[in-house]
């Protein structure tokens, strides 16, 4: 089934369900917000490759269908460009080790391997599909021997990881931990059972109730300076045929298929 036909049906139920008008309207410009973003990612692929145009990770070889979300504002260089200046600036940061959990695809596992060639990557994914495309990517891009990738994280392993590094280096170590994983960053982020001191965090953050922002911040701010960023869209310097496509297909080619606001805390270790 194509994806026009899976659209049209996804639409059609949505449409014909029992819901009040509102959220059917509302789910159905998501749906077809969605549609129209995979038809433009699946154009950039097709002009343009694979190959990732700018951001910090400009030169990767990325996969044509990731494990979640739109392509395109990954292959033009502008997925989450509120954290660009954090991997910018981490070849000098000298970090000796990378933790990424919720890894997906393995764009930030990839691509700070790829950043930081001497520096081994850890990545952690619950879902077989997601770390199966993440060793794909390593391998597209050279840097299958640089990543540990592991199953599930728990915060004690950034004690193991610790240890580890601090026998083979001889010295305490420095290293930056992201994390992506849809809420369970209140479970996982807990200081009482792992010694998150040594790293630097970035941590997008899914609130909601009584699992805030706040109530995260208030775990890390007497070991680490904390910043709150927010989501930014910025349409950068388009392919020429995207240039001549509407006004809302050049948003759509930077949309990040964001539902609700998930800002990141950017927490550097005292």
């Amino acid at each position: 089934m194509g994806l026009d036909q899976v659209a049209l049906e996804h639409v059609t139920r949505i449409l014909n369900s029992n819901l009040p008008e509102r959220q059917k309207l509302e789910q159905t410009l998501r749906a077809l917000a969605k549609w129209r973003s995979q038809l433009i990612g699946s154009t950039l692929v097709a002009h343009s490759g694979t190959v990732v145009q700018d951001g910090p990770f400009k030169g990767m070889t990325y996969l044509a269908t990731p494990s979640e979300g739109g392509i395109a504002p990954k292959l033009l260089g502008v997925y989450e460009t509120a954290l660009h200046d954090v991997f910018l600036a981490a070849p000098e940061k000298e970090y000796d080790a990378v933790l990424n959990v919720g890894c997906a695809e393995g764009f930030y596992a990839v691509g700070c391997a790829g950043l930081l060639p001497d520096t081994p990557v850890f990545a952690w994914d619950i879902d077989p599909v997601a770390r199966h495309k993440c060793l794909e990517l390593a391998r597209l891009n050279g840097v299958e021997a640089q990543i540990d990738l592991r199953e599930r994280f728990e915060a004690q392993h950034v004690n193991r990881v610790w240890s580890e590094l601090s026998t083979k280096l001889g010295r305490h170590p420095k290293g930056l931990l992201v994390m992506d994983c849809e809420g369970a960053e209140f479970d996982l982020l807990d200081p009482q059972a792992g010694n998150f001191r040594w790293l630097d965090l970035v941590v997008e953050v899914h609130p909601r109730r009584e699992r805030t922002v706040r109530a995260l911040v208030e775990r890390f701010e007497s070991t680490h300076t904390v910043e709150e960023r927010q989501a930014r869209t910025g349409v950068p310097d388009l392919p020429p045929w995207l240039e001549k496509l509407g006004h809302l297909d050049q948003l759509l080619a930077v949309w990040e298929w964001r539902a609700v606001p998930t800002p990141w805390l950017v927490m550097r270790a005292r």
